[in-house]
């Protein structure tokens, strides 16, 4: 799977993924829980897409004292991102496109989520480096996604086989990479495998 295909792939999902993708993702509210945010918070979302977890993040900063900034590498979602900001009159959101894997950004950040998002990067280990090097000591990254459908038998093979088509790769060791990055690292399984939250605090 290259970045090229996966940006070619939501170049088309683009204008319909709002109305599909409630069916299956789950658990933004809970993430986004997970990452404890003050109002002065400056956050991070990484693949934001078109900004579906933006209001459970918003909701939590105090106007301009707390920052969100979006960051996507497909242009036509984030082109449906800045719609939602537009409409919702949220002046306190950033959008950026670029790649996750070579991210640099010149402020670091109290809280990063990875949302759905991780398993579609292809150069994911990179991805979660450069996330912890933008991570404040203290700060806290959250990661959820997509499980490896453990408990669902035959169901669960049916399950990655339809998402690696649709270029997310469940059985990466991403786990074990969140391990070497946090020494503090808390880990949740959701309805038999069907997605996990992984919450890791950089040390001060």
């Amino acid at each position: 799977m290259s970045q090229t295909a996966v940006q070619r792939f939501y170049r088309y999902h683009a204008y319909v993924y709002d109305s599909t993708r409630w069916l299956i993702l789950h658990g933004r509210r809970r993430a986004v829980e997970r990452l404890e945010l003050r109002p002065n918070s400056r956050v991070l979302e990484i693949g934001c897409g078109t900004g579906l977890s933006f209001r459970h993040i918003v909701r939590r900063l105090h106007g301009a004292n707390g920052q969100l900034v979006g960051l996507d590498f497909s242009p036509e979602m984030l082109a449906r991102a800045a719609r939602r900001v537009t409409t919702h009159g949220w002046t306190n959101v950033q959008l950026v496109q670029t790649d996750a894997a070579q991210l640099a950004l010149p402020e670091p950040f109290d809280a990063i989520l990875f949302a759905y998002s991780l398993a579609l990067i292809p150069d994911w280990t990179a991805a979660l480096e450069r996330a912890y090097a933008h991570l404040r000591p203290g700060g806290r990254l959250v990661v959820l996604d997509f499980g490896r459908f453990e408990r669902w038998g035959p169901l669960g093979a049916l399950w990655r086989g339809w998402l690696r088509l649709h270029h997310v790769e469940t059985l990466r060791p991403y786990e074990q990479k969140l391990r070497e990055l946090f020494g503090d690292l808390d880990v949740a399984h959701w309805l038999g495998g069907y997605n996990w939250t992984a919450v890791g605090r950089r040390s001060a």
